[in-house]
């Protein structure tokens, strides 16, 4: 997302990542990847089930995390083998959400260049 957010915001928006790891892990994240943008922390996915986008990871898949050596609820610091499920919400200046992608298959991921298209359409 970095190389379109200039982009993002020369027409007027924001880029906002909530996700639930804890804040040291969201600082490491952001410094890694030198992100210039807010990465929030949802504590225990509180807000991704508000949204109803909150996902228990199969067993499988979290086997596949612990051979990378991820252990998701030590980064996530509640117990829970959780993830939001990958989305993007576009949300006007007045609260009304405009466009929503999300994907239940983790490796389906919005694009950013679709991102700005459906931005533009918008503003």
């Amino acid at each position: 997302m970095n190389a379109v957010l200039a982009t993002i915001r020369e027409l007027g928006a924001e880029l906002v990542v909530i996700c639930p790891q804890l804040p040291e892990h969201l600082a490491e994240l952001k410094a890694k990847q030198t992100l210039d943008f807010p990465l929030l922390h949802d504590a225990g996915n509180a807000y991704a089930a508000q949204l109803g986008i909150a996902m228990t990871v199969p067993v499988d898949l979290a086997a596949i995390y612990a051979k990378f050596g991820i252990d998701l609820p030590k980064v996530n610091g509640d117990g829970a083998w959780k993830l939001p499920v990958p989305s993007r919400w576009i949300v006007d200046r007045a609260g009304l959400v405009r466009d929503v992608f999300d994907d239940p298959d983790y490796t389906v991921r919005p694009e950013p260049d679709v991102t700005v298209e459906r931005l533009r359409g918008i503003v």
